[in-house]
């Protein structure tokens, strides 16, 4: 086709974009204008999904369950905890494949709605926000994944309160901060890291001698250069400031 006899750019968006709109109007409909099924055939489908749920069967479980999703919000609510945890056998399903949902607003979703519903403890709510938190660690998201840990670590202070699971969520805490660059933030979690690992596994341990230096290095990115000599000075141990830390 020879474009240039069209008068201007503006007529072709326009013939383009109303040509887009016929071929969508003729092929496609959005979930809003599908027809909602009945209460008995949404029923009958998550009936199916709790077969396919016990037989393993993960793709099956992820195709009826796309197909439940917008009729169980057209039904009920996004909201209703039937939608909830047919959005939770989604994800769990693409997890038991070891993959990511490729819709990553199912996965925050999921998490959001959990959490806003059921409340931060509840085990739908710990399954979500660990599928999530994955998610943005892998997707090198870290600045939002740094909320989530910190929800992990107020509830297993608030339970099982587990030195040693609490130091190594501080670990991961520490190194998002650092990865984001928010020095203050890191120093804070180091510091909570070299108690625990005093506490937990000894002055003699790898952890906490990794603690001391990479606090150690953390006060020379600060230029908090007494802070620093203080500290290699008490644990004796040589750390240069113009190295970064080995771990």
């Amino acid at each position: 086709m020879d474009l240039s006899i069209y008068p201007n750019r503006s007529y072709l968006k326009f013939v383009l974009l109303t040509a887009l709109l016929s071929l969508l109007a003729m092929g496609l409909s959005s979930p809003s204008e599908a027809k909602v099924w009945s209460e008995r055939k949404f029923e009958k489908t998550i009936l199916k999904i709790d077969k396919d749920l016990n037989r393993k069967r993960w793709k099956t479980v992820i195709k009826r369950s796309q197909k439940a999703l917008p009729q169980c919000v057209a039904l009920y609510s996004e909201r209703a905890l039937t939608c909830i945890f047919i959005l939770r056998n989604i994800n769990q399903s693409y997890e038991k494949m070891h993959v990511f949902n490729p819709d990553n607003s199912q996965i925050e979703n999921a998490y959001r709605l959990s959490t806003e519903v059921l409340g931060k403890t509840h085990f739908t709510t710990n399954s979500a926000r660990d599928y999530y938190y994955k998610y943005l660690i892998f997707t090198e998201s870290y600045a939002p994944a740094i909320p989530l840990l910190k929800e992990f670590i107020e509830i297993e202070k608030n339970t099982k309160n587990d030195a040693y699971q609490l130091m190594e969520r501080y670990k991961q805490l520490y190194a998002l901060e650092g990865l984001t660059e928010n020095w203050p933030e890191e120093e804070a979690a180091l510091t909570l890291v070299m108690k625990l690992a005093r506490d937990v596994l000894g002055e003699e341990s790898e952890d906490f001698k990794a603690a001391v230096e990479a606090l150690a290095y953390n006060y020379c990115t600060q230029k908090k250069y007494y802070e620093y000599f203080e500290l290699i000075k008490a644990e004796q141990q040589e750390v240069s400031c113009f190295s970064e830390p080995n771990s």
